[in-house]
C-alpha cells in the first residue's frame, strides 16, 4: 500500500456471506479459476476450505495472517453445510463492493448494489502533500483512540463480531452517530474522534471484482447529530490514490515511527443495500489500521441489516470488543429508529 497507513497492517478485508442454497468447495473452486483467469489482478487461483467445526475460529485466522509477497490474494472458506461463505481479500486487489462481486461469483449470484458514491471526484491535494499535512497532523493532533478495558492479549489474532438487525433503515451519518456515541460513553480524555470512512466510486448496478475506492476522513464532535454527520460527510474531500511507491524505503520508515500518532479512532465500511436472489446476509470486516484499531461494516442484504467490528486482540480483549460492538448496534438501532 505504498506510503500509507499502518506499515504492520495485514492490508486484509473479508465478507461473510449467508446463502439461501448450500455451496460446494469444488463449485466454488471451479468459479473462482473462471472469475481469476477474467480477473489477472485477482492473482493466483485460491484454495477453498471446507470448514467442518471451529467456523469463527477458521475465519480469525484469515483475518489475522499477513500477506506475503508470493502468498494469494483471495481466501475462500465454505461451511460444512455451504450456508456461509467467508472469503478475505488483499485490499490492494479488491474494495469492500469488489470482494462482494468475489464472494457472488463464488457463489454463483450476480449482485447488485444500490450505494451511489462520490463518482470520480478527486482529491484536491496530491498524495506527498497530503501526506506532509497528515504527518503534522500526527505529531501535534493525533486521533483520539477508543480505551481499552479488559487487559488485552498479546497475541496476533483479530476478532470479528456481527449484529444482525433485522428492521434496520440507518446509512452511513446513522454508522458514523453510532460509534461516535460508543467512543463518547468510554472515553475520558479530550478530543474529538476522527472517522475514516470508504466510499465508493462505482456507477454502476452489478459489481465487479476490483478496486474503485476513495476514503474520507471526517473529524466529529461528541454531541453530533445524524444530519450534523451527514452535512460534514457530503462536504468531506476525498483522501488522494495510493502511491504505487515506497519513496525508496522513506515512506514505510516514517510511518513506522509515527505508527502510535497514524489512523483514525475508527474506519467504517457501509456497502448498502446489496441484491441477488440467493444472498441471505452479508457482513463486512473493513482492514483494521493503527494502534488500538477499530474497524465497523455495515451491509444489507436479503431483508436485513448486519452491523459488524473488527478488532485485534493485542488491543482488546475479546469481552472488551463484544461489549462494544453491543453499544454501538444498540446506539445505531436508536440512530436509525
Amino acid at each position: 500500500m505504498g506510503l500509507y497507513g499502518d506499515p504492520h497492517a495485514t492490508w486484509g478485508i473479508c465478507l461473510e456471506a449467508g446463502l439461501l442454497e448450500p455451496l460446494t468447495v469444488s463449485d466454488a473452486e471451479r468459479r473462482l479459476a473462471a472469475l481469476v483467469a477474467a480477473h489477472p489482478s485477482l492473482g493466483a487461483v485460491p484454495d477453498c476450505r471446507l470448514v467442518t467445526e471451529g467456523w469463527e475460529a477458521a475465519r480469525s485466522r484469515v483475518a489475522s495472517e499477513p500477506y506475503g509477497a508470493s502468498a494469494p490474494l483471495l481466501r475462500v472458506l465454505v461451511d460444512t453445510d455451504g450456508s456461509r461463505l467467508f472469503v478475505g481479500a488483499h485490499h490492494g486487489a479488491v474494495d469492500g463492493l469488489g470482494l462482494v462481486a468475489v464472494a457472488g461469483a463464488a457463489a454463483g449470484l450476480t449482485v447488485r448494489t444500490r450505494a451511489r458514491g462520490i463518482g470520480d471526484r478527486g482529491a484536491r491535494h496530491g498524495f506527498l502533500a497530503s501526506s506532509v499535512r497528515r504527518l503534522g497532523e500526527a505529531l501535534v493532533h493525533p486521533p483520539p483512540r477508543f480505551p481499552s478495558g479488559e487487559p488485552p492479549v498479546p497475541e496476533a489474532v483479530e476478532d470479528l463480531g456481527q449484529h444482525v438487525l433485522p428492521h434496520a433503515h440507518g446509512g452511513t451519518a446513522h454508522l458514523a452517530h453510532a460509534v461516535v456515541a460508543a467512543y463518547a460513553a468510554r472515553s475520558v480524555t479530550r478530543g474529538d474522534p476522527l472517522l475514516l470512512m470508504g466510499a465508493s466510486r462505482r456507477a454502476e448496478e452489478e459489481l465487479t471484482p476490483d478496486r474503485q475506492t476513495a476514503y474520507l476522513r471526517v473529524r466529529a464532535t461528541r454531541s453530533a447529530t445524524v444530519p450534523d454527520l451527514r452535512a460534514r460527510i457530503a462536504a468531506a474531500e476525498p483522501e488522494p490514490d495510493f502511491p504505487e511507491t515506497s519513496a525508496r524505503g522513506i515512506g514505510p520508515w516514517v510511518t513506522h515511527l509515527l505508527r502510535g500518532r497514524l489512523g483514525a479512532t475508527a474506519l467504517l465500511s457501509n456497502l448498502g443495500v446489496l441484491e441477488a436472489p440467493g444472498l441471505r446476509s452479508v457482513a463486512m470486516f473493513p482492514a483494521t489500521s493503527g494502534p488500538r484499531a477499530v474497524a465497523v461494516g455495515l451491509a444489507t442484504a436479503g431483508g436485513t441489516t448486519t452491523l459488524s467490528l473488527r478488532t485485534r486482540r493485542a488491543d482488546f480483549a475479546p469481552a472488551d470488543s463484544a461489549r462494544l460492538l453491543a453499544d454501538i448496534v444498540d446506539a445505531y438501532a436508536a440512530a436509525s429508529g
